[in-house]
């Protein structure tokens, strides 16, 4: 059976305004902006955005409606290569809409509204739809989960990737449900009872999961594989941050087109490590948000210029995967 999509999200899309300051001020008091601009955001929404300027079929599904919002983040999305054909029209739908506050070292303060947010239901994606897609990526950060959407999915035999936050019973019931987890250190701790991230990614991938990752900021990430249940860690590449704004959102892109593909994980795992690297330098600080999303020849070229041999060569040969190829059934 042929496949359409290297990966199908669903979960949560935002329309990011971000406001640049030269620091994060304290209570009660006046600072000047630098820099605005308005940009797309979410979860899934990026890793979507991501995928599809890496050069990967993606296609995402959300509940939108007529509004500016939604409009805004559809055309954004289409303008990076994601297919928004299966969007379902909700009239009382729409994204998240985010007030995103960064400093000069690149670290940001979010503040969402999810008042528009409706979550996307089983009925809402046809067997035929999931089908379609060799992965699919769920996120989660508040209520309502889309646990009954993992449990239809598994029951298609579609692989999951799970990019999971929010600490609740629900999101229990989806990380067990997935077959590529994904989850950052605070949400590792809080499930596993364990403050070390490398004692909570072991604890995380007890079972049948394909891989497990921990990721842990610029201290980069663990994982532990049904195939080599050891627990070993990936370091991030050392590069000057200017907006790490949708940093983890690009890594689950990437990683997500890499698994698409049928690349190893470990080999995904400094793919999208490179991604995400790429994104927070942001072109040198000239880039925001979604513009700075790399494409697959820039992530080849930081390869190129910061592994050495044979290293460099073994892997863009792996990374050779990545182009333009027939999707057929695993």
């Amino acid at each position: 059976m042929k496949k359409k999509y290297d990966v199908l999200g669903v979960g949560i899309a935002a329309v990011d305004d971000l406001i640049y300051v030269s620091e994060f001020p304290p209570v009660d008091c006046k600072i000047p902006v630098y820099g605005s601009t308005r940009q797309g955001g979410g979860p899934a929404c990026t890793a979507m955005a991501a995928a599809g300027s890496l050069g990967g079929r993606a296609a995402y599904v959300a509940r939108f409606g007529a509004d500016d919002l939604s409009k805004y983040i559809e055309s954004a999305l289409q303008r990076r290569g994601v297919d928004i054909s299966s969007i379902v029209r909700d009239p009382a739908g729409g994204p998240y809409h985010s007030i995103i506050v960064v400093d000069s070292s690149g670290h940001r303060n979010v503040f969402y509204d999810p008042a528009l947010y409706r979550v996307v239901t089983p009925d809402d994606l046809p067997d035929a739809l999931i089908q379609s897609a060799r992965l699919v990526l769920l996120d989660h950060i508040t209520e309502p989960s889309l646990a009954a959407v993992a449990e239809k999915v598994h029951r298609l035999g579609v692989p999951i990737l799970g990019d999971i936050e929010g600490q609740s019973e629900s999101s229990i019931r989806l990380a067990a449900r997935t077959d590529y987890l994904i989850v950052p250190k605070a949400f590792a701790a809080w499930m596993s009872g364990a403050a070390d991230p490398r004692d909570a990614c072991a604890f995380l991938a007890r079972g049948e999961r394909m891989a497990t990752v921990v990721t842990d900021g610029v201290e980069g990430c663990y994982l532990s594989t049904k195939s080599n249940p050891s627990v070993r860690h990936f370091p991030a590449f050392n590069v000057e941050a200017f907006d790490t704004n949708g940093c983890g959102d690009t890594f689950h892109g990437a990683f997500a087109l890499a698994v698409g593909r049928n690349l190893a994980v470990e080999d995904g795992i400094t793919f999208a490590s490179a991604a995400a690297a790429l994104k927070a330098m942001a072109g040198g600080g000239k880039r925001r948000g979604w513009d700075a999303l790399p494409t697959l020849d820039e992530v080849f070229q930081f390869f190129r210029a910061t592994l050495k041999e044979p290293e460099r060569s073994l892997l863009l040969e792996k990374l050779a995967a990545l182009k333009d190829v027939e999707l057929t059934a695993r």
